[in-house]
């Protein structure tokens, strides 16, 4: 018999007990002996295994093991916290077998239940790892057992096992990490129904993943993306995806097959000359592995003659090509006299 036993208030509760006598009692074991439990130390009857279906007992029950063979195991229900105490069993047979069992249980009643346990307590592994998460939670009620929810479920299996020696009730994620996985709260939710028509009890826990995984979805963000002015800076970053998180980045012009390296760090900054479009392309270097971006092209503006900021500015060809900042319209005007 355990020494503690932790019930939900309003559901019942199992006492796994067994027993032994001195020799020359065995033959007293007969069909006519009962099982008594006793409350406290005024050892108030409260359970009587002869009164069962009657309504007598203090606190209703059954008495589930076979005394012929030694087993007293019982099922109280509907426990609360009123009969939050110890508890003491006693054989009575209808001959000289009566006898008063030292051991005793003591019977903690709680309004909500305690929570499942997670096994293991961390997960902290390399992405492609096969992982195995077990859920388990108290059973003392074995006709109410709780029902365990994984959250999320991860798309991948679930096992739902009971453990009826030890009154808990076992569930097995399994699941292969990805990096999607990393930083994902995964939670474990026990739910008790109770008896009498009592509202239902439920309680969570929870870890944390930890995947760790190289480089991925590595590109290149352009700062400012919209109009640049020659001789304004324009600066390349790059990102990427990675734990631990990307420390060193190397970067290169592509000047047709071959790749030209021009420094190292997140960012790299360009003074915006004509001669520095093209495309650009940079690598995230990882302790895991290492990743490159997809291609980033920069166009850059080329130089414009100057312009008349007022009055009718003319010039000698039949139209005029300009790359600027924005688009400006220019009006030709055919004029009545001739140009010197």
């Amino acid at each position: 018999m355990p020494q503690n036993i932790e019930a939900l208030s309003g559901s019942c509760v199992a006492i796994p007990c067994s027993f032994t006598l001195g020799s020359g009692y065995e033959s007293s074991l007969t069909a006519s002996c009962k099982g008594i439990w006793r409350k406290g130390w005024r050892r108030v009857h409260v359970f009587d295994s002869s009164l069962t279906g009657t309504g007598l007992n203090t606190i209703q029950g059954n008495l589930t093991g076979n005394l012929q063979q030694k087993e007293c195991t019982t099922i109280l229900n509907d426990f609360t916290s009123y009969f939050n105490d110890y508890f003491c069993f006693r054989l009575e047979c209808d001959n000289a077998l009566k006898y008063n069992f030292p051991g005793r249980v003591t019977i903690d009643v709680t309004e909500y239940p305690s929570k499942p346990t997670l096994s293991p307590a961390t997960v902290d592994v390399m992405e492609g790892t096969s992982v195995s998460l077990i859920c388990s939670a108290a059973a003392p009620c074995p006709s109410l057992p709780p029902t365990l929810t994984w959250t999320p479920t991860l798309n991948d299996s679930v096992e739902d096992l009971q453990e009826t020696p030890n009154q808990v009730i076992t569930s097995l994620l399994n699941f292969t990490a990805s990096h999607v996985h990393h930083g994902e709260k995964i939670s474990c939710t026990a739910l008790y129904k109770r008896q009498a028509g009592k509202s239902d009890k439920s309680s969570k826990t929870y870890l944390t993943v930890t995947v760790l995984y190289p480089p991925k979805n590595t590109s290149v963000s352009v700062s400012p993306s919209g109009s640049v002015v020659e001789g304004s800076s324009v600066t390349l970053t790059c990102n990427s995806n990675a734990n631990p998180a990307v420390k060193n980045y190397t970067w290169y012009k592509i000047n047709g097959t071959e790749a030209v390296t021009l420094g190292s760090g997140e960012s790299f900054t360009l003074d915006s000359k004509a001669s520095d479009s093209g495309e650009y392309c940079c690598e995230a270097l990882h302790a895991l592995g290492t990743e490159k971006a997809t291609k980033a092209k920069l166009l850059l503006p080329k130089s414009s003659p100057p312009l008349q900021s007022s009055g009718v500015f003319m010039w000698p060809s039949k139209h005029l090509e300009l790359t600027v900042q924005k688009w400006a319209r220019f009006d030709c005007l055919n004029l009545a006299r001739s140009l010197p």
